[in-house]
């Protein structure tokens, strides 16, 4: 079969490879690894990081010009191809193909908290009309956002659940000595408001011998460092349909602090969970003091694994 990918997620400058970059990486490099049984067109608006290794299954193809890039220059791609299946990895979904749409959502945070998104609110929401219209299946990353689905479109039955898998760069052996950690506590993600950072920098005011480390635009290599030094890393999103870098840290051994709003109930079961400002400062002392909620690391890494998304991905495909 001839699988075509919307890997325009690959193509975010240095500094900003996370969220979208982080997840398109590992799944196309996730599906190059494991599917031998197909071959994938990888669409795109930039050249082929370096570090993404192709296949002979495979084809790197930058398709220009940008201008109105899906429903145009992809569309036409894909009537001179003739896929068999469209991976929208980004929502996006071109206007022509024959394939069957395998449509990815990356949550609806726009709908819950528009006034966070004025710039774009009316282009996602276009995309995610067109999405529930007409993918096959629509792939959600937690059963959260599978929930807030039907709740908005209660007629769409095809949406599936399938949690991301640790990130490649994050899978190596972690630190287990506590003691070797830092005295500062760590934030990953983009400076947004839909991150409520300034309620960590409220809660920091409580912890006068800790440094709030900030990671917006740290290199991969950098993160990890941070994530093997940092005593904790916390979280207080208003909204997150995964939050990987959670995931990131647990696989590091670091304890995680976090809102309820920032914790999708997949990752709950590993996690310090407060429910206000209060509740929060309690979790983040009680990590302090090394009696935060255990985790095994290593199960971490082997239970959320690309390996599965890319089995539990496939199996779509004949359906």
């Amino acid at each position: 079969m001839r699988i075509a990918i919307d890997a325009g997620g690959l193509c975010a400058p240095p500094g900003y490879k996370f969220g979208n970059y982080v997840f398109s990486f590992n799944l196309i490099q996730s599906i190059l690894n494991y599917d031998k049984n197909n071959y994938y067109a990888l669409y795109s608006l930039c050249q082929k990081p370096l570090e993404l290794q192709m296949t002979g299954l495979s084809d790197y193809r930058i398709l220009l010009p940008r201008r109105l890039w899906m429903k145009t220059r992809v569309s036409l791609e894909e009537f001179l191809q003739n896929s068999h299946v469209f991976l929208a990895l980004n929502q996006a979904i071109p206007l022509y193909t024959r394939a069957k749409i395998i449509a990815f959502s990356h949550g609806l945070s726009y709908r819950y908290f528009p006034h966070y998104y004025r710039d774009i609110f009316w282009r996602m929401s276009i995309y995610l009309g067109e999405m529930v219209r007409r993918a096959d299946t629509i792939i959600v990353s937690s059963r959260k956002v599978r929930k807030e689905m039907n709740e908005l479109f209660p007629n769409r039955k095809n949406v599936k659940v399938i949690p991301f898998g640790v990130p490649a760069d994050m899978t190596f052996a972690v630190r287990s000595n506590n003691e070797s950690r830092k005295k500062y506590l760590l934030y990953v993600g983009m400076n947004h408001p839909i991150k409520n950072t300034g309620f960590l920098h409220r809660i920091m005011k409580e912890f006068p011998r800790y440094e709030l480390k900030q990671a917006t635009a740290a290199s991969r290599q950098q993160l990890r460092r941070l994530y093997l030094g940092a005593t904790a890393l916390l979280t207080a999103s208003h909204y997150e349909s995964f939050n990987l870098p959670v995931l990131e840290a647990l696989s590091q051994g670091t304890p995680v602090v976090g809102l309820q709003s920032a914790i999708i109930p997949e990752l709950a079961p590993y996690v310090n969970v407060a429910n206000d400002k209060y509740d929060f400062v309690e979790k983040v002392q009680k990590v302090l003091k090394g009696e935060g909620v255990k985790f095994d690391a290593k199960a971490i890494v082997r239970k959320f694994s690309w390996k599965r998304y890319v089995s539990e991905l496939t199996k779509l495909y004949n359906k």
